[in-house]
């Protein structure tokens, strides 16, 4: 067991050299956002930019194209309805899935073929969860070569194992190492403690506060992971790193707000990443 603090952090993070370029530090896909609920691919897209992605594309179907072509001006577009992306899976370094991005077929059969093509590592969050859960999806994940990680609450875990809420808060520690071997992942289980197990490797967060407690920031952080695995970090420190500086974001609002919007954290991550870095 291992907590994710500033001690454990300095072993993990790099600071940049001042001589790097955008091309050094990845290519993340974002595939999430719908119509009602475009905030979730505007959150997660930015989460991405604002923790260092080097180039960040968004994937929208053409219902909300024009949508994204507006609110994201830092951020690339590709309409999924005039593009299959699968043909250019190569050039992204991550692939973050799921968050807001809508429960259908058409969305369903995206993910399995990411699942059976993509080459690196894949963060599924949310919708794309849910996606899983359907038709013995999670099944896919045993047979999977490279990396994924998953992100739920404890909600989409109980759909996930199929028990109830307070059984998994009572026992997530074993649960969560039997279900990365089980699946072939990485688990981030969202709590006010974060828990995030790689089959015997356990780590449990020790950032973040309930001024952070709104719809959104669960999207800001599957970005942010997606960021730190484009820029050059393994998966399994890329979850870590990109959890606690999510939390260290919340606490730095903490003694002056009764909450934050995911907007207000995201636009303070450079200022957090920065300083803890030092």
């Amino acid at each position: 067991m291992h907590f994710i603090d500033s001690d454990l952090i300095k072993t993990i993070f790099s600071p940049r050299k001042g001589d790097e370029y955008k091309g050094d530090f990845g290519h993340t896909l974002i595939l999430c956002g719908s119509k009602g609920m475009v905030g979730a691919g505007f959150f997660s897209s930015m989460g991405a930019v604002k923790s260092g992605s080097g180039l960040t594309t968004l994937g929208s179907y053409k219902e909300t194209f024009d949508i994204f072509s507006i609110k994201l001006n830092e951020v690339m577009l590709i309409d999924l309805d005039e593009t299959n992306i699968l043909e250019n899976l190569d050039k992204y370094s991550s692939i973050v899935f799921g968050c807001g991005f809508g429960v259908n077929k058409k969305n369903e059969t995206l993910l399995k073929e990411l699942l059976l093509k993509y080459k690196k590592p894949i963060v599924i969050d949310a919708d794309g969860i849910t996606l899983l859960c359907k038709n013995n999806n999670l099944n896919l994940l045993k047979s999977r070569q490279f990396p994924t990680i998953l992100t739920p609450h404890y909600g989409e875990f109980s759909r996930m194992t199929n028990l109830n809420i307070e059984y998994i808060k009572s026992n997530r520690i074993e649960l969560g190492k039997e279900f990365t071997k089980n699946y072939n992942c990485i688990l981030l289980l969202k709590d006010h403690k974060t828990l995030i197990a790689e089959k015997e490797n356990f780590f449990i967060n020790t950032t973040g506060d309930s001024v952070m407690a709104t719809g959104g920031m669960g999207d800001v952080l599957s970005g942010m992971i997606g960021s730190f695995i484009s820029q050059n970090y393994s998966p399994l420190d890329a979850t870590i790193l990109a959890t606690y500086f999510h939390g260290a974001a919340g606490d730095f609002f903490s003694n002056s707000y009764h909450s934050i919007t995911p907007t207000e954290l995201i636009n303070i991550l450079p200022k957090i990443i920065k300083r803890d870095r030092n």
